[in-house]
């Protein structure tokens, strides 16, 4: 009983380390957005796509493509605002262990 008292508390303290959320993001400004296009899901379960091709001079064109099950228009919406204007700059979040059935989702979309 003495030893099971410490291990019932050290895995109750432990458990919320173990729930983190690990997140890539994604910093551009407008001037650098070529193209992008959010598609909405065929089937209700599956999710909505947001596709942004980045051009750059020195490097060329780079492809994000994230899922989302989440409405994606506002994100579209923003992407289109901030198009073409070197001074907007876009921060893409993507939740890398969401609880989603492929476990990555668009957690943000937003410009700083």
């Amino acid at each position: 009983m003495q030893i099971l008292t410490p291990l019932a508390l050290a895995l109750t303290f432990a458990s919320p380390a173990l729930a983190w959320e690990h997140t890539v993001e994604w910093r551009f400004n407008g001037a650098e957005i070529k193209s992008f296009k959010a598609t909405d899901p065929e089937y209700d379960e599956d999710p909505a796509l947001l596709e942004v091709t980045l051009s750059d001079p020195h490097s060329g064109d780079t492809v994000v493509t994230i899922e989302a099950d989440n409405d994606i228009a506002p994100c579209a919406e923003l992407l289109g605002y901030a198009q073409g204007n070197p001074f907007e700059t876009v921060v893409l979040t993507a939740n890398l262990n969401a609880q989603t059935l492929n476990g990555v989702t668009l957690a943000q979309c937003s410009t700083r």
